[in-house]
């Protein structure tokens, strides 16, 4: 290991080259593999941020597209449709890379407010890093393309910017995206700029704000891409169903290659690899944590594990798992700042992605509406089998949503010897709620059900009388209050098996039965935790259910952890007795 190098209130120590991660060759679903893709990071200075390397999955090309992408709640809506574009470019040959800007995704950082007025300064280290394979062309999405524009031409072999936006609108939006989230969620705490998800210093906003509206120039080396095949762009839509149509990703690659084919080739396809560090090593508060890439379950979804410098066999273990409809990791690092901090206390902690949401997803599965389904409890349980196999100590588990759903469902199929030593923390798992069809409504409204893409106004009812034909909101809407009504009391005491399969046809109310259940298993200890809006709307009060099993209401705390209040309530509370 390599000299550490100090940086500040931070240490940032590089990981022999020697230390790579282990390539296996699977496919999922009939298409490439996630192993094409190879995951890790670059450092920057004092920060280190997280890259994904996209291997050519079609005749390689002499070249490598860098794609910055959109920080903030726009990470999570354009998620997938960054990895579409990422896909589409690698069958088109070329070499492609994704990154998180420092302090946001899976890029670590150990402050709330991520360093935006350093992610100029990012991008040209990733540019840097891909030019070692050769020429290097530049993908901006929002305001990844305004500050992809802003960069010095020297060193880009061409850059293109999709859906532009100067930073000063972005933070508009952003702000006003925060204001729509409604009373509930709790004030601003700190300095800066407070977006969803995200907390940004007064450093960094003002340089965000400082970024113009890109424009084409050729003189440059700079396009905007604004054929009619690119619109609308998923901004302000469901994650769930944000992928962008193949012919737009095809008109990207196109754009991306009728500029490279007129360029002269520097070096022989292949001829050098694009392999970023599988583990890196940073301190917090003065302790060393070591974050290493992995992968966890039968079908090697990408995961990391945070382990403390000085490991101890009994070791407590911490579990994450995210909301229903983000990738791994939230836009501000939730789960990345909170496995940084349990671990710098002595836990070794665990994160991963899983089949339904971030890039695993697969084209024929992004219209999916409803995620309650099995292989959301086959994931949750394999992500604490691989937690109860990297230590002996006591086991926490953490979800949010969806996350918490997935952890209380699994329990029954884990051994005893994981359950006696498991505490699940039930972060505001809409299963508890006694108005389920508070969920139906805006499913049908404004989520995948929805007759048009939301922001768009719904097509006119043909006939003369618009009135008297029912809109696809209403005929769903009664199919789906027959459903409910009518199994739920059948479901009330169904066995975990059955919840699962009520599960599976949109009866989200499920956990009731399981959490009889799970009182019965011995040294099962179980935190039902919510915020006031929630706990109000569940109709449930704090306090213990059984002599393992409790509710607990926090304040502040949101529904989706959106406000830095809430993440600094949920992470005190998780993190109190390490």
């Amino acid at each position: 290991m390599s000299d550490p190098t100090h940086l500040g209130e931070n240490i940032v120590l590089r990981t022999p080259a020697h230390h790579r991660p282990r390539l296996i060759s699977r496919h999922r679903h009939g298409t490439a593999s996630a192993d094409d893709v190879l995951h890790g990071w670059v450092h920057a200075e004092d920060r280190v941020l997280s890259v994904a390397v996209h291997r050519p999955t079609g005749p390689e090309r002499n070249g490598t597209v860098v794609i910055a992408g959109s920080p903030g709640r726009e990470r999570v809506t354009m998620f997938r449709t960054i990895v579409d574009v990422a896909r589409t470019l690698a069958a088109d040959g070329w070499r492609v890379v994704r990154f998180d800007w420092a302090g946001t995704g899976l890029s670590p950082w150990t402050t709330e407010a991520a360093p935006a007025e350093n992610w100029a300064d990012d991008l040209e280290v990733v540019r840097e890093w891909a030019a070692q394979a050769g020429p290097v062309h530049g993908l901006g999405v929002r305001l990844g393309g305004s500050i992809l524009a802003a960069s010095d031409e020297h060193g880009w072999a061409s850059r293109h910017v999709w859906a532009p936006v100067s930073g000063k609108l972005w933070l508009r939006h952003q702000v006003a995206l925060r204001r729509m989230a409604g009373p509930e969620l709790p004030a601003r705490v700190t300095p800066g700029v407070e977006l969803m998800d995200l907390q940004l210093g007064p450093e960094g906003a003002d340089a965000l704000k400082q970024l113009p509206e890109p424009e084409a120039d050729s003189g440059r080396g700079l396009d905007i891409l604004d054929a009619p095949q690119l619109e609308p762009v998923p901004v302000d839509v469901h994650p769930r169903v944000a992928s962008v149509p193949p012919e737009a990703a095809a008109t990207i690659a196109g754009a991306v290659a009728a500029v490279a084919d007129r360029l002269p080739d520097f070096l022989a396809p292949g001829a050098v690899s694009l392999i970023p560090d599988h583990a890196v090593r940073l301190s917090m508060d003065g302790t060393v944590v070591h974050l290493r890439r992995t992968r966890v379950g039968r079908d090697h979804r990408p995961a990391v594990i945070t382990i403390p410098d000085d490991l101890q066999p009994a070791a407590p273990g911490v579990a994450f798992v995210s909301l229903g409809s983000e990738p791994m990791e939230a836009p501000g690092s939730l789960w990345t700042r909170a496995a940084i901090t349990a671990s710098a206390r002595g836990a070794v902690c665990l994160l991963a992605e899983r089949t339904d949401t971030g890039e695993l997803v697969r084209p024929g599965r992004a219209q999916d509406p409803n995620p309650y389904v099995r292989y959301t409890l086959t994931e949750s349980r394999e992500v604490l089998e691989e937690l109860a196999r990297l230590t002996d100590g006591p086991l926490k588990a953490a979800g949010v949503c969806l996350g918490a759903w997935g952890l209380v469902a699994c329990v029954h199929q884990l051994p005893k010897h994981v359950t006696q030593r498991l505490s699940l923390y039930a972060v505001n798992n809409i299963g508890w709620q006694r108005a389920p069809w508070r969920y139906w409504r805006q499913g049908l409204r404004s989520g995948p059900l929805a007759p048009a893409i939301p922001g768009q106004a719904p097509a006119e009812p043909s006939g003369s009388d618009p009135a008297a034909t029912p809109s696809l909101e209403q005929r769903l809407g009664a199919v789906a209050r027959t459903i409910v009504r009518g199994a739920r009391r059948a479901a009330s005491n169904a066995h975990p098996r059955v919840s699962a399969a009520a599960a599976a046809v949109g009866i989200i109310d499920v956990p009731h039965p399981l959490m009889r259940r799970l009182a019965r298993i011995p040294g099962l200890r179980v935190d039902v935790i919510f915020g006031p809006a929630d706990a109000q709307h569940a109709g449930v009060t704090a306090g213990p259910i059984s002599t393992n099993h409790t509710v607990t209401v926090l304040d502040p705390l949101d529904h989706s952890l959106h406000a830095t209040a809430s993440r600094r309530s949920m992470l005190d509370h998780l993190l109190a007795d390490l």
